[in-house]
């Protein structure tokens, strides 16, 4: 298996935000959009018929002066989930590997690591994290995520 290089990648991306700035020799940031809080317990079993996802509450950014283009989330302590900008496409015969960004970790936050299948292709990629005690400030379209394609 080989990682797509940059321009193989885009082939495979729709929504990008800049792609100047997100694209690297053999990765792509993801941009965060929607931040929501998760709020309820969620329910697993073995056959999943009683399989209930996670209750979230969407959390609205605020912009700092009305002129502002974007907004930020000032989030607290606690365990939310990340919608990315960008949707994967086409990327049949490869294995989509989704990362927090370098920046994500360096904030303090500590996210999970996600592998998507093609069965995924065209949903919303989401990233579930937790903001440590101090808390953290993302802004609206901030890299949040990076993401890997590997082909045969």
């Amino acid at each position: 298996m080989i990682l797509l290089k940059s321009n193989e990648l885009t082939d495979h991306l729709r929504s990008i935000i800049h792609k100047d700035t997100q694209q690297h020799e053999n990765h792509f940031d993801l941009t965060v959009s929607h931040v929501h809080k998760l709020t309820e317990a969620g329910s697993l079993d073995f056959g999943g018929s009683e399989f209930q996802a996670a209750h979230t509450k969407k959390i609205e950014p605020q912009k700092e002066n009305k002129d502002d283009k974007y907004g930020w989330w000032h989030l607290a302590k606690g365990t939310y989930q990340a919608t990315m900008n960008e949707k994967i496409k086409e990327f049949e015969d490869t294995i989509a590997m989704l990362a927090p960004h370098i920046h994500t970790q360096q904030a303090g936050i500590i996210a999970n690591s996600i592998i998507l299948s093609s069965e995924e292709e065209g949903d919303t990629i989401t990233m579930n994290f937790r903001v440590p005690e101090a808390g953290c400030n993302i802004k609206e379209n901030a890299r949040f995520a990076v993401l890997y394609l590997l082909a045969n």
